[in-house]
């Protein structure tokens, strides 16, 4: 079954800004990036907002679109849903309580921290273990790898978790104990801080569900700034600490590595998203074997890695790791108990934890005809041996394959390879004033000015 029109998207560009010079081209992983008329434009059914477009772009064009702190109504109980890797954005010299009460001074009544649901998460995977789905199990924690199995590897579909993320069953517990405190539901504002485009996007509109308990997203940035700015200008640090509501490891889940130990059985955990590909391929291609979960993560070191996170990774996954011990130092004064609230709905949410099954996207299809689609393929094949395979990206796509795609799809045209336009020239079927109109239909009308004839004596 294919299914799921609705792509929408949190990384954007700004042709304002952008010079078309294809660095975020060439590094897309699903090939979702041309350039068209000398800008990069991004093809919705290809895009996984992975945020590798973003890192890389030397311009700044490429940026995140996202709710933001503007859009938080006045007249709402507005609750801010903060990843622990947003606190692992400060120095240690900072605690928890103090951070988390300084995000307050951004416009909030309440915060509360999404790794709170991950106790709830660890008896909801000892529960999954049981039942027989295909194995290998994949995670659906990070919503990046989610749409690059649906984009790229589409046979795996079947063997993605249908269990909600920490921050969905976060936002779903604060409704029902909001609730049950006698706030109004209609009064209820949720906003969730991200460290990366993809979870932007889970959390407005997340793969398997009809709809988020999420009402809002804030670049984790923008919440950053404002908080590191509150934390300097207080002359008095606060001595209080809050109570453990968690258990230690679960600061850590959005950490590579740390998921994979809560799944039963030989478990794996790989991120970057090259590793993530070259592991996909693999598994796809049916070489690995006797494996019951995969952790995958988009981003090197997890989360920390995010294309949000202001702060180093590295030093990100150092203070986590810290806090994890100071947590645990706290639990076994307090005998070994920690109080998380959340696990008191655990019977109520256990019924809403669940997602639809994903299914691959319908936007990668040649035709919906699947005769149209195999006259399509077998013309994609025969255009491949005109092409030299150099995958130069001089005609604005990122492979020759990508051309030829595109060439089927009516979106381009044989003559924009600069081979087949230098043959087609020597054999007379197309004019040079003909192939520069198709060098500048994709690399742009201005952008050859500066070859004018005014430039004559600099030659």
């Amino acid at each position: 079954m294919v299914k799921e029109r609705d792509y929408r998207h949190s990384i954007r560009i700004d042709r304002d800004k952008c010079i078309g010079c294809s660095h975020c081209m060439r590094v897309c992983s699903t090939q979702a990036i041309r350039i068209v008329e000398g800008y990069a434009s991004i093809q919705p059914e290809r895009c996984v907002d992975c945020g590798e477009c973003y890192r890389v772009c030397p311009q700044r064009a490429i940026y995140a679109r996202d709710d933001g702190l503007a859009s938080m109504r006045d007249d709402a109980y507005r609750i801010a849903l903060v990843p622990s890797v947003f606190i692992g954005q400060f120095p240690s010299d900072y605690s928890a309580t103090e951070v988390l009460e300084a995000v307050k001074t951004c416009g909030f009544d309440e915060i509360c921290e999404v790794e709170q649901a991950v106790d709830f998460m660890k008896e909801a995977y000892r529960t999954y273990a049981d039942n027989l789905f295909a194995r290998p199990v994949i995670s659906s924690y990070c919503p990046a790898v989610v749409r690059l199995i649906q984009v790229l590897y589409p046979s795996l579909t079947p063997h993605i978790m249908l269990l909600k993320a920490p921050h969905d069953i976060a936002a779903l517990y604060l409704r029902l104990s909001k609730e049950r405190e006698g706030i109004d539901p209609g009064k209820i504002f949720i906003y969730y801080v991200t460290p990366c485009a993809a979870k932007t996007v889970a959390a407005r509109a997340p793969v398997g569900e009809a709809a988020s308990p999420i009402d809002g997203t804030i670049n984790m940035k923008e919440v950053y700034n404002k908080t590191l700015g509150t934390l300097l200008g207080r002359k008095e640090r606060s001595a209080r600490k809050r109570m453990a509501d968690m258990t230690p490891d679960s600061v850590c889940w959005s950490l590579s590595g740390t998921e994979k130990h809560y799944f039963p059985g030989r478990s794996l955990a790989i991120d970057g998203m090259e590793n993530v590909i070259e592991f996909l391929e693999k598994l796809e291609s049916g070489h690995l074997s006797d494996i019951d979960f995969l952790e995958l993560r988009a981003c090197d070191q997890g989360c920390a890695g995010g294309i949000l996170c202001p702060g180093n990774r590295f030093l990100t996954v150092e203070r986590l790791e810290q806090r994890q011990k100071r947590l645990q130092l706290l639990m076994d004064q307090r005998g070994g108990g920690v109080e998380n609230r959340l696990m008191d709905y655990g019977e109520m949410l256990q019924p809403l934890s669940g997602v639809e099954p994903v299914h691959p996207r319908d936007g990668l299809l040649l035709d919906e005809d699947m005769e149209k689609a195999l006259i399509k393929l077998q013309r994609i094949k025969r255009l491949m041996t005109y092409f030299p395979g150099f995958d130069c990206g001089a005609c604005g796509a990122p492979t020759c394959r990508s051309l030829a795609e595109d060439i089927v799809q009516g979106k381009a045209s044989i003559s924009h390879c600069v081979f087949v336009q230098r043959v087609m020239e020597k054999n007379y079927k197309l004019s040079p004033d003909q192939a520069f109109e198709v060098i500048e239909k994709i690399r742009g009308r201005d952008r050859l000015n500066k070859y004018n004839d005014t430039n004559e004596n600099e030659r």
